[in-house]
């Protein structure tokens, strides 16, 4: 399982990269990943990443509106 400290520099680095695209960019990753037959692990952490990305729009979507 990969550490929650490298999961969180990867999804700070995807944020980065594709802005508020992030989210698709990652699903259209997953999507590829199964099609693809990739290793359950991979999937996973890109699910993960995923996940992240999710949570840290959601918050910044909460305190926004306060």
């Amino acid at each position: 399982m990969t550490p929650l400290s490298t999961l969180l520099e990867r999804a700070e680095a995807v944020y980065l990269t594709h802005g508020s695209g992030s989210a698709a960019y990652l699903l259209e990753q997953i999507e590829t990943a199964i099609r693809e037959g990739a290793p359950v692990q991979r999937i996973c952490e890109l699910d993960h990443l995923l996940q992240l990305i999710e949570y840290r729009d959601r918050t910044l979507a909460l305190y926004d509106t306060r």
